[in-house]
């Protein structure tokens, strides 16, 4: 009997993790070039891709069981949850973003300006996309469907 309720516990928990987060925001801010956000309202992505300070209309994603998945097994490898609260460094424009997710087992808050958290959530060096950023920002894309989702700072020289 024990064993039985161990494993229905373990097989619970993993499906927990393997559904949607109860809560995601995702946004990156090129300073008068791309912005793109991203946010789960009703098991659904809404993402938008504005030019500038212009206004864009809002796309809606719904990702499969299978984009989730991979998207947290993503999440584990990079790993995000690591991450510090924030990351910034002394200049004025350039790019921000942020990212907010919970999952039962793990949650995250995290932001940053022209800096970017390396591989062990430490900080990378200023205005350079890090690896780790560079993974995280793919793995958004891949849920999205392969919209884009990409800091512009340092992209030419990547």
């Amino acid at each position: 009997m024990t064993r039985c309720l161990l494993i229905t516990l373990f097989l619970a928990s993993n499906i927990a993790i393997a559904q949607e987060p109860s809560l995601f925001r995702a946004a990156i801010d090129n300073w008068g070039r791309h912005n793109y956000t991203v946010e789960l309202r009703d098991g659904k992505l809404i993402y938008t891709d504005g030019l500038g300070w212009s206004d864009s209309r809002p796309i809606t994603v719904t990702p499969s069981p299978e984009r989730w998945r991979a998207f947290r097994r993503a999440l584990d490898a990079i790993p995000v949850w690591s991450w510090h609260d924030e990351y910034f460094a002394l200049i004025t424009d350039g790019t921000s973003w942020s990212f907010s997710i919970r999952y039962p087992d793990h949650s995250l808050a995290t932001h940053g300006g022209n800096c970017y958290p390396d591989a062990r959530g430490g900080v990378g060096p200023a205005v350079r996309r890090t690896a780790a950023f560079q993974q995280f920002e793919s793995a958004v894309e891949a849920l999205l469907g392969g919209k884009t989702f990409r800091s512009e700072q340092d992209a030419a020289k990547q």
